[in-house]
């Protein structure tokens, strides 16, 4: 029987502090929580999070007790931190974790963009600034399950995937290394949770409630993960656009993919391509493939991502929806933390969506 795991979270007043509280509370592999948030230091968990009341006990910690998680046979930190937080901290910690003699024992899951990719020029890219820790871009794990599952395995730094980066990959990767795709086209539609708990013009709710805008066109972040994935499986002279929405809704994403099967090709069938997705997915547990569209509502509050495809001669649209706050964040983090330590990869993550 795997042996259950001490666990720290760092940044755990955020929306993704608060699902990770919520899917490991009941968690098998938990042997105990303890949380950080210098901002609410002090306080009960539930003021902040006043969904986990009765269910989640205990207080915001200024600092971590890395003396507690040493103790544990099995020390597991997820950061919540925001993007560039934990990558600004890290040789800090890392002096604070070789002194508690964690270095080579302790799992680190990262939920931020800091270690997604793997080469300072990419992220400088992707995000506009700098690395601050150039030095430790490759030494994470990409965290997307699916197609990291045996990375995963074997990982103690585990970078998890952004939520439209999720999926889109999902979407995508099972045809990649088809030739001659071309342009991918790629619209995304998100919730507003998916900019975080603090309040800010494009997600506060009398100007977000009643309006549908695109952000951030053709120069979105994710794409560079994207890319990369592409490129490692197969993928040639393609072109990705993507083109983010913010629309009024909390959580959620729904990701379309538009392009045209190669010529040499033929007509595509919505069925036979339906049944490579499916042969592609056949025993992932979180991945469910779908006749008509996905909706948001089925998966909203589940770790489940849908996947429909649909096909019209040579075009094909590949729609992808899930929940930005689990399956697009601590879900698929507690997926990986299952992975890593040995849990069947559903543990703690068979809840269905809140549904309607």
């Amino acid at each position: 029987m795997t042996s259950p795991a001490n666990i720290y979270i760092l940044g755990a007043s955020g929306f993704g502090g608060g699902e990770l509280l919520r899917l490991l509370s009941g968690h098998p592999g938990n042997a105990g929580i303890r949380v950080v948030s210098r901002h609410h230091a002090g306080s009960p968990i539930h003021k902040v999070h006043p969904h986990l009341r009765g269910l989640v006990d205990g207080r915001f910690e200024a600092e971590p007790d890395w003396r507690w998680l040493a103790d544990s046979q099995r020390p597991v930190v997820f950061s919540a931190l925001g993007h560039g937080e934990l990558a600004s901290q890290f040789a800090g910690l890392e002096k604070q974790w070789a002194d508690a003699g964690l270095t080579d024992r302790m799992l680190l899951v990262d939920l931020s963009s800091d270690f997604r990719l793997d080469h300072p020029g990419r992220y400088a890219g992707a995000y506009g600034r700098p690395h601050p820790s150039p030095d430790l871009l490759g030494t994470f794990t990409y965290g997307l399950t699916e197609w990291k599952r045996e990375q995963v395995k074997t990982a103690k730094r585990i970078a998890n995937p952004g939520c439209f980066a999720t999926a889109v990959q999902l979407a995508l990767l099972p045809i990649a290394a088809t030739p001659g795709l071309g342009l991918l086209a790629v619209s995304g539609v998100t919730g507003s949770s998916g900019s975080g708990s603090l309040p800010g013009e494009g997600t506060h709710h009398p100007t977000r409630a009643h309006d549908f805008r695109a952000y951030k066109p053709l120069e979105h972040q994710h794409e560079a993960e994207v890319e990369v994935m592409l490129v490692a499986h197969g993928a040639q002279r393609h072109r990705l656009a993507f083109v983010p929405h913010s629309a009024p809704m909390v959580r959620g994403i729904f990701a379309t993919v538009q392009f045209e099967w190669p010529e040499h090709g033929g007509a595509v069938v919505t069925q036979s391509l339906t049944e490579k997705y499916r042969r592609y997915y056949e025993g992932s547990k979180f991945v469910r493939i779908v006749e008509g569209t996905p909706r948001v509502a089925a998966v909203t509050g589940s770790n489940f991502c849908d996947i429909s495809v649909a096909t019209k001669g040579r075009s094909v649209a590949v729609m992808a929806a899930l929940d930005n706050l689990v399956k697009g964040m601590a879900g698929q983090a507690v997926q990986n933390f299952n992975v890593a330590l040995g849990f069947p990869e559903d543990t703690g993550l068979r809840q269905a969506a809140c549904y309607p």
